[in-house]
């Protein structure tokens, strides 16, 4: 029996997951790559039906000169065939990059910043959905089983709590492009993703080719564990957004008393995380235990340590090993 057309599975998957909702507003970020042009090929004759107004958004990350304004061009030309309003926004990696923070992760950390301010003037609840697929989501899980031991098993998030979506997470790249060139739909191939000095495309053109010789379907067997391990994740993330909001609370703090032990030790340990990623620290997992524990005997509080303040002294001890949750 035949697979269904890609445009129909797509559909079952978006109607099965409830991904894009009743939102009013829908960007569909474009780099001119295949995925985020299939991405936008296969939102936008939903878009009418499903009373979203899709927007086609650029990031220029100023890192790639003429080939970066090749991109820009292939995403607005894109953008002008499916009859879609295009803005292309800036990301200026080099400026914006951290102290110690790799090229790969402050392009990423600024991209989804631009993408969000682009984002905020459409008005609430506003999502924006990436082209990342099934291949991207293995590599991810391959690379934090790698870099932390099994401590961070998440893989790519179907939907963040800022509003970004990723609706082809269930489909293999290859089948994107075959989509693509089936209609004579052109895409750009970023060169650097080509680039072996990057963790990422190692795993990409090496490793996963690899596992796959050896363990036929091991990409897809990847994807749905980091999938699973990141439904997980959006679980605690709802349990923390509802306590929140019903003790009209702030993610980062002050906290009411009670909170934490309303949460429970994995909800608390995600809830610190969180709020300590807000100003840019990363707490270490003894130091992150260490706290929740004591939080949830009461102890931080009946020490007149509370809200904010925890955060604060989360931030000043500097530990080697990664927390568990990582946002």
């Amino acid at each position: 029996m035949p697979a269904e057309p890609l445009p129909l599975r797509f559909e079952e998957h978006l109607r099965a997951t409830g991904l894009l909702g009743r939102a009013a507003h829908v960007i569909a970020a474009v780099s001119g790559g295949s995925d985020s042009t299939a991405l936008a090929r296969l939102l936008a004759p939903l878009a009418a039906r499903e009373g979203w107004a899709l927007v086609a958004v650029h990031v220029r990350h100023l890192l790639r000169g003429p080939a970066a304004e090749r991109d820009a061009e292939e995403a607005g030309r894109l953008a002008g065939a499916l009859g879609l309003p295009f803005r292309a926004v800036q990301a200026d990696v080099p400026a914006g990059r951290g102290k110690g923070e790799s090229l790969e992760a402050a392009a990423r950390r600024l991209r989804y910043a631009a993408l969000l301010a682009a984002a905020a003037p459409l008005g609430p609840g506003t999502l924006v959905a990436t082209g990342h697929t099934l291949d991207d989501q293995a590599e991810t899980v391959l690379l934090n089983l790698a870099r932390h031991a099994g401590r961070n098993r998440g893989g790519i998030r179907e939907r963040r709590p800022d509003g970004v979506v990723r609706p082809l997470l269930p489909f293999r790249r290859e089948e994107l492009r075959s989509y693509l060139r089936e209609r004579g739909i052109p895409w750009r191939e970023d060169e650097t993703n080509d680039d072996l000095c990057l963790a990422r495309n190692r795993i990409r053109h090496e490793t996963l080719p690899a596992l796959e010789s050896v363990a036929p379907g091991c990409a897809e067997r990847l994807a749905r564990a980091g999938l699973a391990w990141s439904r997980r994740l959006s679980a605690l993330d709802d349990r923390i957004e509802a306590a929140l909001s019903e003790r009209q609370a702030p993610l980062e703090g002050p906290w009411p008393r009670d909170l934490f032990r309303s949460l429970g030790a994995p909800a608390a340990c995600r809830l610190l995380v969180r709020a300590a990623g807000r100003f840019g620290a990363v707490p270490g997992r003894v130091q992150l235990e260490r706290t929740v524990s004591r939080l949830l005997a009461d102890d931080l509080f009946s020490e007149g340590l509370a809200g904010g303040r925890i955060v604060a002294e989360l931030r000043a001890v500097r530990m080697t090993r990664p927390a568990r949750l990582i946002p």
